[in-house]
């Protein structure tokens, strides 16, 4: 297997991941020639800027990178005939309070990274009519597990209880909360498995609340104190709810979530105690409050100035 990125950013190549003994080839996939191994045959295209805050504050930078980047992969994989499986989102469909959200249903993206998915997902659509490019599309609910960088509810707030500091819950949003490796193996089965040009949800279709994940995470350390819960997102960049259903996926290729939160929730708090050098590398972002900029790790990445 080969990875490519652009840099490694977040230090896990250097760390003892996954990810320390595979190839890997640096270079930017919006602006850089590049070349994968002759005997590369299947392109999981993972690579994006994938945070909606950072999105609403820096719009064109988000599309371009994610639809360029898209575009370059495709063309590639149609030049070298390489099957593509596309990584997209179910923040295509907006999220509206007691829809339970399938592969059919229409686009409404609320934020410039959610636009870009659904320019992501009509792009490489368009490279398998025009090209016959073998393509398959999956839509990642919200993750969670080791790795996951501290700007996101879970993980910041992990950093957080190692640190001592209250819970910072912020906003009433429903998500569907699903563990990585859960996601990783139904990519896995889409690959070997879907068909191609058509979309698969990958989620658990179980709605959580921010509170509820606040009191998971509490029972978790109990400790801590009580959590600082605020009900207003800091952005208009998010639907209130985001529930959705797999079971397409879960009848073509008889994938299923293996982790339920609580395991999973106990799983990643183990792995941020067990490596806390990692996580504390940004403790200045999870120390400050989502209200400011400044707690988006990828504001520091791409230098841009959080004032």
């Amino acid at each position: 297997m080969t990875l490519v990125d652009q840099d490694d950013y977040c230090q896990r190549l250097v760390h003892s991941s996954p990810l320390h003994d595979m190839a890997f080839i640096c270079c930017d996939l919006a602006t850089d020639r590049f070349s994968l191994p002759h005997e590369t045959d299947y392109i999981i295209h993972l690579a994006a800027m994938p945070h909606v805050d950072y999105s609403y504050h820096h719009p064109g930078e988000v599309f371009r990178n994610n639809t360029l980047s898209t575009q370059a992969i495709l063309q590639y994989a149609s030049d070298h005939h390489i099957p593509v499986v596309l990584a997209s989102s179910v923040e295509v469909y907006g999220g509206e309070m007691g829809r339970v959200y399938h592969e059919s249903d229409d686009y409404a993206p609320v934020s410039p990274y959610s636009a870009s998915k659904v320019a992501c997902e009509t792009l490489a659509l368009s490279y398998a009519q025009c090209y016959q490019l073998p393509v398959k599309i999956f839509r990642l609910t919200n993750l969670y597990g080791p790795w996951q960088l501290p700007d996101r509810i879970i993980p910041r707030n992990f950093g957080r209880i190692m640190d001592g500091l209250p819970l910072d819950i912020q906003g009433s949003a429903v998500r569907d909360f699903l563990y990585v490796d859960d996601a990783l193996r139904a990519i896995e089965q889409i690959m070997l498995k879907g068909q191609d040009q058509h979309i698969y949800n990958i989620s658990t279709g179980q709605g959580t609340t921010m509170q509820e994940i606040g009191d998971h995470l509490q029972q978790l350390h109990t400790s801590n104190g009580t959590a600082e819960i605020r009900e207003q997102e800091p952005t208009q960049s998010r639907g209130s709810s985001l529930v959705v259903h797999s079971g397409k996926l879960r009848s073509e290729t008889g994938w299923f979530p293996q982790t339920t939160l609580e395991q999973g929730l106990e799983q990643t708090f183990r792995w941020y105690q067990e490596h806390p050098e990692w996580v504390r590398q940004f403790n200045r972002e999870y120390h400050t409050t989502r209200e400011a900029r400044s707690f988006i790790i990828d504001m520091a990445r791409y230098a841009v100035p959080t004032i």
